[in-house]
């Protein structure tokens, strides 16, 4: 009796660390996407401003870099919880 409670247990445990792995890859996978279409975004709308010498960005571009820039932080704590 005492084993299969043992068992049981540590097959609980297993599931458990199994679905927080996942659910860590999902957020991943969730902050990658958020990332990505920031930098598309970004791209999009302000990559004629990186042409002009001096580069200038405009107050809609900085604040786009910033929003991306932080989705990237996130991304990377997160990556670094693994």
């Amino acid at each position: 009796m005492y084993s299969m409670a043992r068992i049981f247990a540590l097959m609980t445990v297993l599931v458990f660390a199994l679905s927080g792995c996942q659910s860590h890859q999902a957020k991943i996978d969730a902050l990658q996407k958020e990332y990505d279409r920031l930098n598309q975004q970004f791209a999009k709308d302000c990559s004629a401003e990186y042409l002009k010498v001096p580069p200038t960005l405009s107050p809609k571009c900085v604040d786009e870099n910033k929003q991306m820039k932080d989705a990237w932080d996130r991304l990377q704590a997160e990556r670094a919880k693994k």
